[in-house]
């Protein structure tokens, strides 16, 4: 098809003006040439090489009409849909499957940029929006911006993916030199082995939670009653506590959400926002699980006149200093506290999510009194 040729320098307007006073000016061959070594010109042609075009697709030869039945593929959508129909009806079959060809791959191009547009969230469009309103100068700083954020996400991702790999590479190197010199015994195995599971798991939950932390909230809602997402996110929530051996039963729950409140979601969104909330909460017992209690989490809900709901999670767990909670209120992900380990992405990703939904979300904490965090999303209904 010689799309990969490179572009001759072709007098358009001479071409499109001998043409015109005679299709058959060019010999045929000529004809056939113009775009097949100028295919990629015409995903932005002038208004020359569109006459051209326009003429060719009538051409005497099949030869030349199928070239320009391969250029439907690239051709702008005006001059597409003036000319799909004219070729795929045309008398030749040659000339009808290049532009059957043709199309599908217009259709799969469509395809692929519609996916990536969706990938980048219309950030470019959003970038042009924010210049008309507010001018370059504050367009450019949000990119800036933007662009730390990014430096800050990927750097933190990379070292806590590197801080998971060293024991598997760790522990893969000694099991191989215990090979090599003979030494290896069941115990070796058993112990390295163990390191290796359970970085690689670790590592696992990271991608997990840099890929919910990346994905955008589904614009699909439906009405569930918030009551049920509370208790499923609760039902999650608990069951991770308790793969990290911790007794769950310690910690006693306080549920008061009322059963005829109901939200307009993306459930799956709202519910992984209120697991690694909750998640958050059981977190904050770890260090003194060996302590007397009670301990204790508490969610409540109610609605209020100006047509929403506020969710509340409170816990007289560890909770988080002055310099902590003012690094956690950045909500930039990856980052982690001294006194609570995990990934970072738990409560940026909550917080987006909820975002997403048109809400917020606050969080409060003392040190060694607790945390509470409040939610407030739109309300659809309070009725049953």
């Amino acid at each position: 098809m010689g799309n990969d040729a490179v572009p001759t320098q072709v007098d358009w307007c001479h071409v499109a003006a001998q043409l015109q006073h005679d299709p058959e000016a060019l010999p045929w061959r000529e004809r056939e040439a113009l775009f097949s070594d100028n295919f990629l010109a015409f995903s932005a042609p002038s208004e020359d090489m569109l006459a051209t075009l326009d003429i060719l697709a009538g051409d005497s030869k099949w030869e030349v009409r199928r070239r320009v039945a391969e250029l439907l593929a690239v051709l702008p959508d005006e001059a597409f849909n003036r000319l799909a129909a004219r070729l795929t009806d045309d008398q030749n079959s040659y000339v009808r499957k290049a532009a059957g060809r043709s199309m599908d791959r217009r259709r799969k191009g469509q395809q692929v940029s519609s996916r990536r547009r969706q990938m980048l969230g219309g950030v470019a469009d959003d970038y042009e929006l924010m210049e008309k309103l507010h001018g370059a100068l504050a367009t450019k700083m949000s990119r800036q911006i933007a662009e730390r954020l990014y430096d800050v996400l990927v750097g933190a991702t990379i070292h806590n993916m590197r801080g998971l790999l060293t024991p598997v590479c760790s522990s893969a190197q000694s099991l191989l030199n215990k090979v090599v010199d003979g030494r290896v015994d069941a115990s070796d195995l058993k112990k390295h082995l163990k390191r290796i599971v359970d970085a690689t798991g670790d590592l696992s939950r990271l991608l997990e939670e840099v890929r919910r932390y990346s994905q955008q909230v589904s614009r699909e809602r439906t009405r569930e009653r918030l009551q049920s997402l509370v208790a499923q996110s609760l039902e999650n929530a608990k069951a991770c506590f308790s793969q990290t051996g911790h007794d769950v039963e310690l910690i006693s729950l306080r549920i008061e959400v009322p059963a005829e409140i109901t939200v307009e979601v993306s459930k799956v969104h709202l519910v992984v926002a209120l697991t690694n909330l909750l998640q958050n909460s059981f977190e904050a017992f770890k260090p003194v699980m060996d302590q007397i209690g009670p301990f204790w989490i508490a969610v409540s809900a109610h609605a209020d006149d100006a047509g929403d709901v506020t969710v509340t999670i409170e816990d007289n767990g560890i909770g988080f200093g002055e310099d902590d909670l003012r690094q956690i209120r950045q909500f930039i992900p990856g980052q982690t506290t001294l006194k609570h380990d995990g990934t970072g992405f738990g409560l940026p990703t909550a917080k987006r999510y909820i975002e997403g939904h048109g809400g917020s979300l606050e969080i409060d904490s003392q040190e060694n009194q607790g945390t509470q965090v409040r939610i407030r999303l739109p309300l659809i209904d309070n009725e049953e």
